[in-house]
């Protein structure tokens, strides 16, 4: 009973602990992930109720980054993390499809485009690859398959096997979800396939040629008084055209500075002197002492034949230049390129050579023998214990090739087999070769290429900073920020931004300023923003915050609809001035102080006569308009026209339903619909991928 007394008299800190251990907990996970219990959790990003989670979209990511390095693409990686973002959501609103329609792939589908005679294209690559360096005759997803199931049948490692499984599992992945796809295309793909009526109003487009007369008068005639618009002109076209400024998530206008870094004036001539004085020291004295201790200089030694120096002035200079001469052979701007010719021999270029890799060095004899008595090379290329090329051509000049196999090859009989023996740790290696021709000897030169770049100085970097801190401390609301930037030698560029935006506009790397942009305030001015390889210096202030729909005053959409609603007012004036003024088409160029002028229309083509492009209303009225009869003033985009169609002519190509169908589907079908789109529907995207990267600080 005591001690029950004693738990009972401590249950209130007893509660206490609970509840700040409690606290502790939750607000520990908090801050190390920053999102578990609150906002978006782990989702980078969501639609329709789909989320993709942080852990999947960084493995994609990882993956992709890898696949872009194999291939040696050089890729904008905040671009790539949104591609991703979107890629992943379409995925997972696609499962929901293949759910919704009974859409399934079954194990025997996915086993056939694995191991089948001709696996799908989505494994192809990796069956491929893994066939090649398990040195199979052909692509062959049943001997890889059964080499990952059985290793030690194929002398692979467990943990290369291992590997491979994994590979094999990621690939049927891969596979089932590419075979998912093509069923859902192939049943999406009837919606958007030319019927009957479709092909024949294909053919109907594009077998009439129209052939008009017609005048115009532009609306540049008019004053602008007579063209001005107002607020309410806008607002009202706005009204009417507010679908096309649709937006799917939240956008932010901003006004930006952006000021490149680069060498100053002062820096320039400081780098022109230093790239003088090196030129001066090269050509006085011998090698390149004059430049191998300046880390500014980057030296590259090069031994090439003349045909082999691709850039034409130092082609030039080094085949024409004395031995120990330097020059500067290239400038652009802020990059030097100076050249030294050190010297020229007389050397073999190239020769074709037969090499065999052997697993037992102790066989070298063996094979050399038989070799030189008659046994052909080829029977030697692919064995279990050889591995090798029969007649490769070897360049020899300018190439990374081991000086005891150079000199072994230019030392060698032709036409004789030869062993080249050697240790390495502490085993015995061998390889047998045979030079089988050697090119005749050429001129080989030996220069350096020196390049040098004028890169920004402290005190540049100090002044660039210094100058728009200043700036920024003495604006620090969005309004001085805008007006006051031009007075201070800044620029303002202005642009929309999101969440799914990778950049700031075009800028390169920066998504930490897209991070900071959407977290702020509207007038908020934001500190000074830098990349990590100091190329720019940028600040931002957000000047509006967009929802639903761009507003009529947002700048691009004002600019936009002020233009429409100018050639709307001045197509209502001169039609207004001149309609009903004359008979005839010739009448009506009198009016208009201009010409009659001649030209075809074929409805679906996007220019009208010399009349202009994308001029629909025009296109439809001349589409419309009987023969012989005058038809206008009709408004088009630059000023309003008078046509008379004079005769229509019909393609002589007869119609079939095959060839109008093709030219339909491929204007209207299925591969002109934003897949991602249809899928998304009226829905928004809610992008939550800020919130996993490190934003810049205030």
């Amino acid at each position: 009973m005591a001690t029950l007394e004693k738990i009972r008299s401590k249950s209130v800190l007893l509660f206490v602990i609970i509840i700040v251990a409690l606290l502790a907990f939750i607000l520990g996970d908090f801050l190390t992930s920053g999102r578990t219990y609150f906002g978006s959790g782990t989702a980078v990003a969501e639609a329709k109720g789909k989320k993709i989670d942080y852990t999947l979209y960084q493995q994609q990511m990882e993956r992709a980054q890898e696949q872009s390095r194999n291939y040696n693409n050089n890729v904008d990686n905040d671009e790539l993390a949104q591609n991703m973002i979107q890629g992943l959501l379409g995925q997972e609103l696609l499962k929901q499809e293949y759910e919704d329609l009974g859409i399934r792939v079954s194990d025997n589908e996915i086993s056939e485009a694995m191991t089948g005679f001709m696996p799908h294209p989505a494994a192809q690559q990796f069956i491929y690859s893994i066939s090649q360096n398990l040195g199979f005759d052909r692509i062959d997803g049943k001997a890889v398959l059964d080499a990952i199931k059985n290793p030690a049948k194929y002398n692979l490692p467990p943990e290369v096997a291992a590997q491979l499984s994994a590979a094999w599992a990621q690939t049927e992945k891969d596979v089932e979800e590419a075979m998912l796809q093509q069923k859902f295309y192939h049943l999406v793909q009837g919606l958007f396939t030319a019927n009957e009526l479709d092909a024949m109003s294909t053919y109907n487009d594009n077998a009439s040629t129209r052939h008009i007369t017609y005048a115009t008068k532009g609306y540049n005639t008019l004053s602008a008084e007579d063209a001005k618009v107002t607020d309410a002109d806008i607002k009202n076209l706005w009204n009417k055209e507010k679908n096309a400024y649709k937006i799917d998530e939240e956008t932010r206008n901003v006004d930006y500075i952006y000021v490149v870094i680069e060498p100053s004036a002062a820096d320039r001539l400081a780098g022109q002197q230093a790239v003088e004085d090196a030129l001066v020291a090269l050509n006085e004295n011998e090698g390149l002492a004059a430049v191998d201790t300046d880390s500014r200089f980057v030296i590259n030694h090069e031994n090439q034949r003349a045909s082999r120096i691709s850039d034409r002035a130092l082609r030039d200079f080094i085949t024409e230049a004395e031995n120990g001469q330097a020059q500067i052979v290239n400038r652009s701007r802020d990059s030097y390129r100076l050249a030294k010719r050190i010297g020229a021999t007389d050397q073999i270029d190239s020769v074709n050579v037969s090499f065999l890799a052997l697993r037992d060095a102790s066989m070298a004899d063996s094979i050399v023998n038989a070799l030189n008595s008659g046994a052909k090379w080829s029977e030697f290329v692919a064995t279990e214990n050889t591995q090798g090329q029969d007649s490769v051509w070897i360049s020899l000049v300018g190439a990374n090739i081991d000086n005891r196999l150079r000199d072994a090859w230019l030392a060698a009989s032709l036409g004789t087999a030869t062993a080249l023996t050697d240790t390495v740790q502490g085993q015995p290696v061998a390889q047998i070769f045979k030079v089988n021709r050697r090119l005749a000897p050429v001129t080989v030169y030996d220069y350096a290429v020196i390049d040098y770049t004028i890169d920004p100085s402290n005190a540049t970097l100090e002044k660039l900073n210094t100058d728009i801190r200043t700036f920024l401390s003495a604006n620090s609301s969005g309004d001085d920020f805008s007006k006051n930037a031009a007075e201070a030698g800044y620029s303002i560029l202005s642009a929309n931004v999101s969440a799914s935006q990778p950049h700031i506009a075009n800028v390169p790397d920066s998504r930490p300023a897209v991070k900071w942009v959407m977290n702020a305030k509207k007038g908020q001015v934001s500190p000074v923003i830098g990349d990590n390889k100091q190329t720019y210096l940028m600040a931002i202030a957000v000047k509006d915050i967009y929802n639903d729909y761009l507003p009529w005053n947002a700048p691009s959409v004002h600019a936009d609809l002020e233009h429409k609603a100018t050639v709307n007012k001045a197509g209502e004036a001169l039609i207004a001035e001149f309609a009903g003024k004359a008979n005839n088409v010739e009448g009506y160029a009198n009016l208009f102080g201009g010409e009659v002028a001649e030209g075809d229309v074929i409805f679906v083509s996007p220019r009208v006569a010399t009349i202009g492009i994308r001029e629909s209303a025009l296109q439809g009225a001349i589409a419309g308009a009987p023969e012989g009869k005058v038809v206008g003033p009709v408004a088009a985009n630059n000023s309003i026209v008078v046509f008379e169609v004079k005769s229509v002519s019909d393609e002589s190509r007869p119609y079939t339903f095959d060839e109008y169908a093709q030219r339909f589907n491929r204007t209207m079908g299925i591969g002109t619909v934003d897949p991602f789109k249809m899928l998304l529907g009226n829905n928004k995207v809610k992008n939550h991928s800020l919130n996993f990267i490190q934003g810049i600080e205030n």
